[in-house]
Order: structure tokens, then sequence, then C-alpha cells
């Protein structure tokens, strides 16, 4: 699988290590090729010298025994031989300097005794005339033309070549952290049950995926323990304290107790309700999340729910002044229980009345992708939005609300019983909570 992410690998770091390195290498091979580069040339320069001078030796020897002519010497193709007529003693003195000698022509016409622009020598014959004997320098651009093309890729394609293995290495890496990162998130998110791929290679990547599973099977082990036993310990102090409620009741209505006292009776009443009421939400929360309760579907039509709804909480509206907005823009229905969609849209309903100012408005909306309820209230700050839909949660840190942070919670898990999910987003101002159905049947 190649890494789609371009701007995750330009920002990696394994990328930029290897780069670096592969750079450094590519340094040394170029000093390496660089000395190599020069100690060529100078070799050729060397050879080609000591051919000049070897030549010209061989041609002054010959010349002792005869007479020596342009036709009588063998003719390269590369090699050149010029005979000058005049004698000068002082060239025998500098003999055998290897010398550039540039191009001499002074007439229209080339002859036989022009020469090119050549690296050569001059010897004496024995007769006095000047024989040059040299190596056309175009033939030397060639070889060091191909010298330099050979250098250069000899240092682009290693660089290119490691370059490619980098970016291959990189993204190989980066596949396989990737792999984990998103496993991570999706547990981050509420999934269960998620485990990384665990190859036979059994290299480092899989010894860290077999950690990192076994840690989320302890994780999901302990979360479960105490799950079960917050569960365990609200199922037992529900009864107790179910009691006591009763026993309240009971004096409540003997008539023994002053006005004060009977009002003070009622308070620890409502605070027994409260507990009894937290206990049990958990509890059934706790049933809906592990499948221990069984959750029938039926074909429902989300329109009646959310009139359902409006008929429960219009009067709570009401109270605050404040006015309520229902929009259908198309009808839909889809497999699901009635009673814990119901109150799945009646939490959400319930909670932008608590929360939204009287003389509000509430807008709810029914569209092609399921409900939306829409708020003008002071709404869910973006970094809490995500840790609002967990048990247990409140926000308002003064409790000047009434609630058991249950209500989104169970939203959350209702959403995920029926193939959606719940989404909070800013209405500017307010709150903005999308229901979100993937089974919706379009009617």
């Amino acid at each position: 699988m190649l890494f789609a992410n371009h701007k995750a690998l330009s920002s990696s770091s394994i990328l930029k290590w290897l780069v670096s390195f592969s750079i450094v290498i590519i340094f040394m091979m170029g000093l390496l090729m660089f000395q190599l580069y020069h100690r060529s040339v100078e070799l050729y320069n060397d050879n080609l010298d000591q051919w000049l001078i070897s030549e010209s030796e061989k041609l002054a020897q010959a010349s002792k025994k005869e007479t020596l002519t342009l036709s009588k010497l063998k003719k390269e193709e590369r090699y050149y031989y010029h005979f000058n007529e005049s004698n000068h003693a002082e060239v025998n003195r500098n003999y055998p300097v290897i010398a550039q000698i540039e191009r001499q022509s002074t007439k229209q016409e080339p002859t036989i005794n022009d020469y090119p622009t050549m690296r050569a020598t001059k010897v004496i014959l024995a007769d006095g005339r000047e024989l040059v004997v040299g190596m056309d320098r175009e033939h030397y651009q060639q070889f060091k033309k191909k010298l330099d093309t050979s250098f250069l890729g000899g240092i682009f394609f290693p660089f290119f070549t490691l370059f490619i293995m980098a970016a291959w290495i990189a993204m190989r890496i980066l596949n396989r952290l990737n792999l984990v990162n998103e496993t991570m998130n999706r547990v981050m998110h509420g999934e269960r049950g998620v485990r990384l791929k665990v190859s036979e290679q059994q290299d480092e990547f899989d010894t860290l995926a077999s950690h990192l599973n076994r840690m989320l099977d302890q994780l999901e082990s302990s979360e479960s323990k105490l799950k079960s036993l917050t569960v365990d310990i609200a199922h037992d102090l529900r009864t107790p304290m179910g009691r006591i409620k009763l026993r309240i009741e009971d004096l409540l209505s003997s008539g023994q107790f002053s006005v004060n006292n009977e009002q003070q009776l009622v308070a620890i009443q409502q605070d027994f309700s409260l507990l009894i009421d937290t206990f049990s939400g958990m509890m059934e929360l706790y049933n809906l999340e592990t499948g221990r309760v069984p959750v029938e579907k039926v074909r429902c039509d989300l329109g009646k729910i959310v009139n359902d709804v409006l008929d429960f909480t219009e009067p709570l509206a009401a109270e605050k002044n404040q006015a309520i907005y229902l929009t259908i823009d198309m009808s839909c229905a889809l497999q699901g229980n009635p009673s814990l969609l119901f109150r799945a849209v009646f939490n959400l309903v319930d909670n932008a009345i608590k929360y939204t100012p009287e003389n509000g408005v509430i807008e709810i909306i029914i569209d092609y992708f399921g409900v939306v309820i829409a708020d003008n209230g002071k709404g869910i700050k973006r970094e809490d939005r995500e840790r609002a839909l967990d048990q247990l949660v409140r926000l308002d840190p003064s409790r000047s609300v009434h609630g058991f942070g249950l209500g989104l919670a169970l939203v959350n898990t209702v959403m995920k019983i029926h193939n959606g999910q719940i989404s909070l987003s800013d209405n500017s101002p307010g709150l903005r909570a999308r229901l979100l159905f993937n089974d919706l049947v379009h009617k």
C-alpha cells in the first residue's frame, strides 16, 4: 500500500534522516569520484606525453638512417606530424617539453603543413629539420567530454537511486505507523475489539503491535470490570435507597413533623430520587452497550417520533417563552426501536430547552441524513464536544442546571445501536446537534 498523504511524507523525520544520510554518502562518493576524475585526466595526459616523447625519439633515430617525409611517416587519424624547415637550435634545448600548440594557418586554404590545435612536442631530426609530433586537441576534448558524462552519471544515478530508496523505506515505515495511529484513533473514538494485525515476519513492528494488542486487552478487561463493578454497586444501592425513599414517604404521610421538618424530609426524598434515577440510567447504559438487554427493531417513522417529542417538550419551552420550529424536508423511516429513538431525540430537545435562555429559538429539521436540533444557547466548546458524549460528564462547573451527565451518553449509545452517530457543531451562537442515520429509507 502506497502512502497517499504527501504532506505527512514530506514532514516525516524518517524521510529527512534518510535523505540526510543519502546526501552524506553522495558527498563522500563525490569526493572519491572527483579524485578519480582528476587522476584519470592526469594518467591520460601522462600516457599521451610518454607516447609523444617515445614517438619523437623513434623518429629522431630513424632520421639518422634515412630521410623522413610525411608520406613515409605512419599516419593515424588522431596523430599529426609537421615539418618545420628552419633549424632552431633552442628547440633542441627544450626537448622533450610537451606544449599546447595553437592552430596555425596563414593561407586561405589549409595545406598539409598546417596543423590543428594539439598537444605536441618537437624533435630535431638528423638533417636539421624540426618535426612536430602531436595529438589533435579535439580528440582530447571528446575523451574529456565522455569522462565528464561518466563522472556526472556516477554522481547523479546513485543519488537518485538512494533518494528513491529513502522515500520507499520512509513510505513503508510510515504506512506501518499509520496503521498503528488509525487503530489508536479508532480506540480513542470509542471502538472496542479493534486490534493491530501481526504478520508472520515478527519484526519490530509486529512486536510493537503485539504489545499494543495486549495493552488494549488489559484496558478493555479493566474497563469492563470497572463498569461491571459500578453497575453492581448501583444495583445494590438502588434497592436500599428505594426503601429509604418509601420510609420517608411513610413519615411524611404520618403528619408527626413540623412544617420545617417536612420540608427537610421532602428535600431528602428528592435527593434519593435523583440518586436512584442516576443509578438506573447507569445500569441502562451498561446493559445497552454490552447487549445484555435485547433491542427489538421495527419500522419507525422519524417524523412521528419527533412530533411525539414535541408534544412532551412544548410545555417546557412555553415556560421560558421559547419558540420551537419544526421543518420536515422529506419523510424518512428506518428500522429501529421507537422508545430508544424517542428518548435520544427527547434528550437533545430537553437539553436545548435547558441551555437556551428565555425568548430563545430552537429549530428541529428532518432532512435526507436524519435529524438536526439547533438552539441559540451558550453551546459547547469545540475541545469539550467529544468529552460531552461520555458518561457522567457535566460541562457546567456550577451545576446550575439539573442533570445526571447521562443524556448525551445515552444518545451516543442509541445512535451506535442504530448504525448512526451524533455530531455536535457550532450554531453561532448555540449548539447544533445532528443525528446521522446510515440506514434511512426515504419516502
